[in-house]
């Protein structure tokens, strides 16, 4: 019997679910895993890459982007595993992430959704690892920017505890807890569909959990544009779930209107930056024993000085990008060093296991950064 179905919705992120899928691929001590992509219609050649380097991997391509709830649907209706995974496409996880999460799942009865830790591109916790649940107080606040107590701040990193809302780039839980449920709600399009369900597998009497002795490195915001369109899907998915699981009290409805309207105007007008540009350098680590991708580096970076280190060191202070090549390094070993020193670091990226490309990002609210050797 297939242990876990991994399903990953994918909009235009062909290099970072790539490497998603090669970290994947290295999991230890998990038997029968198969992984469903669901592409939302990418114009990026991202099922053209799937079939040539991944053929083993089940693919649905439709032809328009039917959004997040509705692809993972599609995605779980195909899945044969005991367990199902929801993904991100800009992730990455350790070798020993499936083995852990499979292990405390096991352990804990009467368990609805596992989340695990998240990083960010620079190392960083991101707070949405853990939520609370979002009553009108702690919603209205997050909406206009003010989230301490949107997150469940409660629960240290490392943890591991009941939790009331988890995150749909890692949402680890049983394939019969998830239809039991009725899978997500296809009425939010992108955003909230994760807080949708964490809160119906609560009400149906299951216990959800943050793991935190897992770490995930999550890019964020590589399938989506911070423009107009996203700040209407992001808000009103927060509109649409108050519509639904609060008493419809006439005052509530204002308010959450007034409150969400308001948001989407102050976030629209805000210049948010989202580019593929780095900023300049002049030198840099490669971490790995490869010469030919540390000329690779080299080329791609003309006028800026490198050194080739063979294993994790203390970096110096005149560094100011750091590459980290898979095919030397673990994923466990990058996340883990990346976590311990966040804020201490330089820029980091990080090479794919076949040396032809490198990936990474400055910023959570940034987009992400891929160059092609």
């Amino acid at each position: 019997m297939t242990q876990i179905s991994i399903i990953i919705v994918n909009y235009n992120a062909r290099y970072f679910l790539k490497n998603c899928i090669g970290s994947i691929n290295r999991s230890l001590d998990v038997n029968e895993i198969e992984i469903i992509v669901v592409d939302n219609a990418s114009t990026d050649g991202s099922s053209e890459m799937l079939r040539a380097d991944f053929p083993e991997v089940m693919l649905i391509e439709n032809t328009a982007n039917v959004g997040f709830s509705k692809a993972n649907n599609q995605g779980v209706a195909m899945a044969a595993g005991k367990y199902i995974l929801i993904l991100n496409p800009d992730t990455l996880i350790a070798e020993d992430t499936l083995k852990d999460v499979l292990q405390i799942s096991e352990m804990k009865q009467n368990m609805g959704v596992l989340g695990v830790r998240f990083i960010d591109g620079s190392g960083r916790f991101l707070p949405e690892s853990k939520r609370n649940f979002p009553d009108l107080m702690a919603a209205g606040l997050k909406l206009l920017g003010i989230s301490r107590k949107y997150y469940a701040r409660h629960i240290a990193e490392k943890e591991t505890a009941a939790v009331d809302i988890l995150s749909g780039a890692f949402m680890f839980m049983k394939k019969s807890v998830f239809d039991q449920i009725g899978g997500f709600d296809e009425d939010f399009f992108m955003y909230g569909e994760d807080i949708d369900l964490s809160y119906r597998i609560s009400q149906a009497g299951y216990t959800n959990y943050y793991y935190g002795g897992a770490t995930l490195l999550h890019y964020k915001g590589e399938s989506t544009q911070k423009n107009p369109a996203h700040y209407q899907n992001f808000y009103g998915a927060m509109k649409l779930f108050y519509q639904k699981h609060l008493e419809r009290e006439p005052i509530s409805e204002r308010l959450i209107g007034l409150i969400v309207n308001t948001a989407i105007r102050i976030k629209s007008i805000e210049k948010t930056k989202q580019t593929n540009a780095v900023k300049p350098f002049r030198n840099w680590i490669y971490l790995g024993n490869d010469q030919g991708i540390f000329d690779k580096i080299q080329n791609a970076y003309p006028g800026t000085t490198g050194e080739m280190v063979h294993s994790l060191p203390e970096f110096s202070l005149k560094t100011d990008i750091v590459f980290y090549d898979s095919a030397c390094l673990s994923f466990k070993e990058i996340i883990d060093y990346m976590s311990a020193h966040k804020g201490m670091l330089p820029r980091q990226r990080i090479i794919s296991q076949d040396g032809t490309f490198l990936t990474g990002s400055d910023h959570s609210h940034t987009r992400g950064e891929v160059v092609v050797f």
